[in-house]
């Protein structure tokens, strides 16, 4: 066993489920904590429910906390792996006297709570194989309880909460070991965060009333108490335990709808604790600034509207660069055209996702517009979004304007191959703008009135980047090709 005084916390996930979000943030802290003290963050992944766990959750764990940066220093712990080890612990506790094997069934064992309940009191065990001589039939099942004192109290410093204190009356002799020989969750707890040199427990507030049962077990085995912080626990927006019914809770559900691993850990920080007024952090200020002193004791209430605000924000402060990798790992499914997927990885693309960039709040918003800005030709588009198709009432303009557009923009391109852009030309936005505005006057058009079918053919989108800017950029026979098709949505 390490004998290394330095921080370390551990997050210890139950691979019978995705990696729910509450998790995250769990793991978050713990992470935050370690980082800004130099100290260690170990996985451990509770597996002893041997029914329930599965190897496809464990996965989802592991590529969740790697997709959140959220990297781990030690070899993955399997508690599956140390049965035997618990086992010997609960032995231990039994020469000790700390406790005791018990013959009770299910049934048996729900009565007496029953009974307790009945007579005003707390659904407990009675104990009645507590002081038990003679040892039950050799074939019948047993449970192995922790033998609790009968008065006194058991008493902790939570760093978050304060003092807290448990009445021993309180407590019930728990299970340490089930019947089929599989360890409880305290006993298991407790034995891996002494034998890892776990200086602190940094968990959600759901767990304070195991914290009492594992004081004991660690005054039982004469083990060094670690100090406890307690989370609050994340609130859907009905204020109650988020849930699937309120609130995306499988970490991997982000990434795939497009949010980036910093904004979610961003959010997830703010939700009980804060650091002055500050909203948006990186993740190196969350390092920097992260302590216990400014955890809330409230829970917090998880707003979808914030996160996507938080997510539009870092994805402006992002590099093209590393948006332009994200689309292309998480969202090259949608690139089905021929070329599109190699367009998307050119420079081409990088100058697309630069000029998208400003425009979206999820990575899912921004692949969805490359899709048809990266696709050869002309793109299918929905020209029923035009103002005069939505709305009788307007009439709409000839196509006058976009026939002069190209006519005026192919004299400018003579010469030049299929595969050069405006941009090319060095011209830019302003000078578009005013190209277009010039052509408008001449034909009696306002921008707008010829401008609306235009992007919507070059962009493929009512929702895109603009205009201009896109025909700077592109191919100049994508974008002719691409203008001829608006002409057929105006009035010859």
């Amino acid at each position: 066993m390490s004998t290394k005084t330095s921080i370390r916390v551990r997050f210890a996930p139950s691979p019978t489920g995705f990696l729910h979000i509450g998790g995250v943030r769990t793991a978050l802290f713990n992470w935050l904590y370690a980082r800004r003290l130099g100290g260690s963050f170990i996985l451990r992944v509770e597996d002893t429910d041997l029914e329930r766990s599965e190897e496809r959750f464990t996965a989802d764990i592991m590529s969740s906390m790697k997709w959140l940066g959220l990297n781990w220093d030690e070899e993955v712990l399997f508690q599956s792996k140390r049965l035997d080890l618990y086992q010997a612990k609960a032995d231990e506790l039994i020469l000790k006297n700390h406790a005791y094997k018990c013959w009770c069934t299910e049934t048996e064992v729900e009565v007496m709570r029953e009974v307790a309940i009945a007579a005003g009191k707390r659904p407990m065990y009675d104990r009645r194989c507590r002081e038990r001589k003679e040892a039950g039939p050799t074939d019948a099942p047993f449970v192995i309880r922790a033998k609790v004192p009968l008065d006194g109290v058991i008493r902790f410093d939570d760093l978050i909460r304060g003092p807290i204190q448990f009445e021993n009356t309180e407590i019930d002799d728990f299970v340490l070991i089930r019947s089929n020989g599989a360890p409880t969750y305290n006993l298991s707890v407790v034995v891996d965060d002494v034998e890892g040199c776990m200086t602190h427990i940094i968990r959600g507030d759901d767990h304070i009333n195991n914290t009492p049962k594992q004081m004991h077990l660690y005054q039982f085995f004469n083990y060094t108490v670690p100090l406890f912080a307690h989370l609050p626990m994340i609130l859907g927006p009905d204020k109650k335990k988020l849930s699937k019914r309120n609130g995306v809770v499988s970490a991997n559900v982000y990434r795939a709808e497009g949010y980036l691993p910093e904004a979610l850990l961003n959010f997830l920080a703010r939700l009980g604790w804060s650091h002055g007024d500050q909203e948006v952090f990186t993740v190196q200020e969350l390092i920097q600034f992260f302590d216990f002193d400014h955890v809330q004791k409230a829970s917090g209430v998880f707003n979808a509207e914030k996160l996507l605000w938080l997510n539009g924000l870092h994805i402006r402060q992002a590099s093209p660069e590393r948006l332009q990798s994200i689309v292309l790992e998480d969202f090259a499914s949608l690139f089905t055209a021929p070329g599109s997927l190699d367009r998307a990885k050119s420079a081409l693309g990088a100058k697309l996702v630069a000029l998208i960039q400003p425009k979206v709040k999820l990575m899912r918003e921004m692949a969805e517009q490359l899709v048809p800005l990266c696709t050869e030709g002309v793109v299918q588009a929905d020209s029923s979004s035009l103002k005069w198709n939505k709305d009788p009432s307007l009439k709409a303009p000839t196509h006058s304007g976009i026939a002069e557009v190209i006519e005026t923009l192919n004299e400018k391109m003579k010469g030049q191959t299929s595969a050069s852009s405006l941009g090319d030309l060095g011209m830019d936005h302003t000078a578009v703008d005013a190209i277009l505005r010039a052509i408008g006057e001449k034909n009696g058009l306002k921008l707008g009135d010829f401008v609306g079918p235009m992007r919507l053919a070059v962009s493929g989108r009512t929702a895109s980047a603009s205009l201009f800017d896109l025909m700077v950029v592109l191919p100049w026979s994508v974008v002719e090709s691409r203008l001829r098709l608006a002409m057929t949505w105006c009035v010859k």
